[in-house]
């Protein structure tokens, strides 16, 4: 199964969104041949209604099986009356081909600080007890633990210590997050933990520039999984592969530290694989 995975859009008549990378980065993105597109919040700018109005009209230029949470920027004036209205419910627990995502709002009205909660601890729990066959995934906003390369540690979710401890002890293979603006993806015990970078807003952090994630993933047994990341960079339209997983056999191997240095041009006619 393959997830795409983007993040961070920020889309809106303000200076955070680029129109031109956002269209580049559609069109890649809809060579790739995949089984879901995971957008793990801040769509808008604002959370104003003129956001909402250009954020569905561009995600509709995005084909394929859309899952879409909310992130901080979304929630703000009053935003969060708006995300369920244009993109459906905030909180959910759906079947996508071979994968149970569960997907929660981790943000709060008007605050760049996030959380969880007890409810969506259980929606998690839920999901893990009502999947029989299929591989679990979390994703939500806000990041689970500090993102290297991404400043000065803030906004990382309140109950960060709680969620963690629901993950692992549920053996969870798959969190999706994003909100620092950086690609990244750690395993911690038999969960892999993966923050897709900003998609199309200006905001970048040195020359990480704007990027998305392709997860390719296979199941080995009951939320067993063996799973390749690659990091896809928009503006110079190439294609790095960061980690390859596998939770079975405890096979971790993280190319992170050599994603600036290590990039490879992107293969156009790869996508039809």
């Amino acid at each position: 199964m393959r997830i795409v995975h983007i993040s961070d859009l920020h889309i809106g008549k303000g200076n955070d969104f680029n129109q031109r990378v956002y269209e580049k980065g559609v069109k890649i993105l809809n060579k790739i041949e995949k089984d879901l597109v995971f957008i793990s919040g801040d769509l808008t700018i604002d959370g104003l209604l003129s956001d909402y109005d250009l954020a569905k009209e561009q995600l509709g230029l995005i084909e394929g099986r859309l899952a879409i949470v909310p992130g901080n920027h979304d929630e703000r004036n009053l935003g969060y009356e708006l995300f369920s209205e244009y993109f459906g419910e905030a909180d959910f627990v759906k079947q996508f081909y071979k994968i149970l995502l569960a997907g929660l709002a981790s943000s709060e009205p008007d605050e760049d600080e996030g959380r969880l909660g007890r409810r969506r601890h259980e929606i998690i729990e839920q999901a893990v007890k009502k999947n029989k066959n299929k591989i679990t995934v979390v994703g939500f906003h806000h990041h689970l633990i500090p993102v290297p390369n991404s400043g000065r540690e803030k906004n990382i979710i309140e109950d960060a210590g709680e969620t963690l401890d629901i993950i692992l002890k549920n053996e969870i293979p798959i969190v999706l997050m994003g909100h620092r603006h950086v690609p990244y993806a750690v395993k911690v015990h038999k969960s892999l933990l993966i923050n897709a970078g900003t998609f199309s807003c200006n905001r970048t952090r040195a020359r990480f520039g704007n990027t998305f994630n392709i997860l390719d993933v296979v199941q080995e047994g009951k939320n067993e999984i063996s799973a390749t990341l690659a990091v896809v960079n928009i503006r110079e339209e190439r294609k790095t592969e960061m980690v390859k997983f596998n939770s079975k056999k405890g096979i971790y191997e993280n190319r992170y530290c050599q994603y600036l240095g290590s990039a490879h041009p992107i293969n156009r006619t790869s996508y039809s694989d």
